[in-house]
């Protein structure tokens, strides 16, 4: 009935954590393994999950005894035919031939760069890895002298070494001031950070496959002014 949930729980004996770490679990991109070896994105996903069902995440954890993570999720009752309506939220479906666009993804981690990749292809549209934002220019112009008419879109990470997506794009922008810019970040930043990315578009990490299509069919729009960041 109304009101019900469905409760799922993990519960593990393993070493647990501290107070200092349980408080920042959900934080993206924040991880406590050595480098390489983990991109600080699974806890933060989850937690994206539950709020966008309308749900909640619990978790308890101590030090040496283990950690107990519960999702509450609300029951849905259906109200319309699910073979003939489309429920809120849900994606189009991949692009037709018509929108599918040509998508540059510049990410440094090899297993962000992978999954972005990945979502952009299952959404219907032609991706580009790019590991490293100093390749972006040699890309773009390897895809003009093909004969390809460019990239529709960059889709850029925001902090990465050597080169940030801003001074990236900046960079881009002086050759080709037309490119369309969509930035992704797990980074709230501050007014000066959100400076930095002029009237472009922002995608917040962790992201749904439905935000990412919402912001790639807007392909990069200038944000109006005191616009919320997409989420």
């Amino acid at each position: 009935g109304e009101g019900k949930a469905l409760a799922v729980q993990v519960i593990d004996t393993g070493c647990g954590m501290s107070p200092e770490v349980l408080e920042r679990v959900f934080d993206p991109f924040y991880t406590t393994k050595p480098a390489g070896q983990g991109t600080g994105l699974g806890m933060s996903q989850v937690f994206a999950f539950c709020r966008q069902s309308g749900g909640e995440v619990q978790i308890s954890s101590t030090e040496d005894e283990g950690t107990s993570v519960a999702m509450l999720l609300p029951i849905a009752v259906p109200q319309v035919d699910a073979a003939t309506e489309t429920l809120p939220g849900d994606v189009d479906g991949p692009a037709s031939p018509a929108d599918v666009l040509s998508i540059l993804v510049v990410e440094d981690d090899e297993r962000v760069l992978a999954a972005t990749v990945d979502a952009v292809s299952e959404l219907g549209h032609s991706a580009v890895a790019c590991g490293n934002p100093l390749d972006a220019e040699a890309l773009v112009e390897r895809r003009l002298a093909e004969g390809g008419g460019g990239f529709d879109l960059i889709l850029s990470d925001v902090l990465m070494p050597e080169l940030t997506g801003p001074e990236m794009v900046a960079q881009l922008k002086q050759r080709w001031p037309e490119l369309s810019v969509l930035f992704v970040t797990g980074y709230a930043g501050d007014a000066s950070e959100d400076a930095a990315f002029g009237d472009h578009d922002v995608l917040r990490k962790p992201f749904t496959l439905t935000a990412l299509d919402q912001a790639i069919r807007r392909r990069g729009e200038p944000r109006a002014e005191g616009q919320r960041l997409a989420s």
